[in-house]
């Protein structure tokens, strides 16, 4: 039996108790584990606030400074009883505060925010994190040891703020570092670059840590622990009758994460799926002494061994939305027809560090989606660029994206048809429409106010 890695996220880390049923979990394995935390919850927000503030102020980065020391005193006093285990965590979470502070003092004094300076700032909260975790783990009796990512060579390669890990590097690695009987507490979201510098693996990035030691190691399971009931058909706030789904493939997984459903970070399966390891979704709310999956995530299985619940019965087996979604159009007669208007578009948008959510084309009409945060910046390089035939660069803020998933969506005929059925009965109107780029997806885009009504509207014909 091999390894299992287990991910606590920042939901499983706001409050003492929180932070002790972490450890309760961590004990019902009885056996050792390779365990990879995210931040406290709330903190990584709280340095990118203080990274922008410091550009201007100096003061603000030593008024969060000191914010954090006080509210990780107060857990390590929390959770430990004074004595050496004490001391010498503070004495680590000290070291990683002064660390930071002198990265807030760096920012005032250039004036601005380096890509490689963002990236290490973010790597604290988790480094703030691990020692707390790994001693009160230790005080439940298990075996457990911090392994930083720059300690056990867990490599990254790519761009600043969404780095890859180098996969066959961390291959050679990581089995070294965490073999044995301990247990062995890993900060997620970052790995470290072969100039030595830190690189972050984007925001949720913690789950995608997991993911690559998981792989590395062979693991038996990733287990994500989390504070709801795994994937669902919908979203309970919004639909009443919105059901746990026990089975998902890879690519269903992948696509709900990328279309706004917030279980695991979309790119988590990537180091998985070759290997079959399983993602296995537990509910820490619900924990009551035994590892109980909600869901779990994995290969595609053989009609014969599918449950009802795995969306045969119509194909769609959840529909999530987002409303972080823009859409810039090149407008033009024959704009669709012309060879080199979209490489040139995509090659500026590139070397902008713009990525396109994705790319539907019309004879008239290039539409590109965006995250709303580049949508603005999208816009004013698109706008700047003179492409013979493009008559207009506008963009669509109001929008929200809906997307129907299920493994064989592509392929049952009448999918396409029930879903804009369903949402011309609710008197919503599609925007833009996509079938047929994956096979487990199909999303269509609405006005922002109609997300919830289409959300319903699709589900109650799941």
């Amino acid at each position: 039996m091999g390894k299992i890695v287990v991910k606590f996220g920042g939901s499983n880390l706001k409050s003492p108790v929180d932070v002790q049923r972490s450890a309760e979990v961590a004990a019902a394995y009885q056996k050792p584990l390779v365990v990879v935390v995210s931040a406290f919850s709330g903190v990584t927000d709280g340095i990118i606030t203080a990274m922008e503030e410091s550009v201007f102020s100096s003061s603000s980065g030593e008024n969060f400074i000191q914010e954090l020391r006080d509210r990780h005193r107060r857990a390590v006093e929390n959770y430990l009883s004074p004595g050496p285990e004490q001391t010498g965590v503070l004495q680590t979470v000290e070291a990683r505060l002064t660390a930071l502070g002198h990265l807030l003092r760096g920012i005032n004094y250039i004036g601005g925010i380096p890509d490689f300076t963002r990236d290490q700032a973010l790597s604290y909260g988790e480094r703030l994190s691990s020692p707390i975790v790994t001693a009160v783990l230790r005080s439940r009796g298990i075996d457990a040891k911090e392994a930083l990512p720059e300690e056990i060579g867990l490599m990254a390669e790519g761009p600043f703020g969404n780095a890859s890990a180098d996969g066959e590097q961390c291959a050679s690695r990581l089995p070294r570092a965490l073999g044995g009987d301990k247990t062995f507490v890993v900060p997620g979201f970052y790995g470290v670059r072969k100039d030595g510098k830190i690189a972050i693996f984007g925001r949720g990035g913690s789950d995608y840590t997991a993911a690559v030691i998981a792989q590395a190691l062979g693991a038996d399971s990733l287990d994500l622990w989390k504070d709801v009931d795994g994937f669902l058909s919908c979203d309970p706030r919004l639909v009443k009758d919105s059901h746990t789904i026990s089975y998902l493939t890879y690519q269903e997984a992948a696509e709900l994460s990328y279309f706004g459903a917030k279980i695991l970070h979309p790119r988590t399966v990537e180091p998985l799926e070759n290997n079959d390891i399983p993602i296995r979704v537990m509910n820490v709310e619900r924990f009551d002494g035994t590892i109980r999956p909600f869901s779990i995530v994995g290969p595609e299985k053989r009609d014969t061994e599918r449950g009802m619940d795995n969306g045969e019965n119509g194909a769609i087996k959840s529909v999530v939305s987002t409303d972080d979604v823009g859409i810039v159009r090149l407008e033009g007669p024959g704009v669709g027809s012309r060879p080199g208007i979209l490489a040139r578009a995509t090659g500026k948008l590139e070397a902008a560090g713009l990525n396109i959510v994705s790319v539907i084309t019309a004879q008239t009409c290039i539409n590109l989606l965006f995250q709303r945060k580049d949508l603005q910046q999208a816009w004013a390089v698109l706008k700047a660029e003179s492409v013979s035939g493009v008559v207009a660069v506008e963009g669509l803020e109001d929008v929200a994206l809906v997307a129907a998933v299920g493994s064989g969506i592509r392929d049952t005929v009448g999918v396409g048809s029930r879903i804009l059925g369903a949402l011309a009965a609710a008197g919503i109107n599609v925007l833009l429409a996509q079938a047929g780029a994956s096979p487990v997806a199909v999303y269509t885009l609405v006005r922002r106010k109609d997300k919830d009504g289409a959300l319903r509207a699709i589900h109650g014909v799941l």
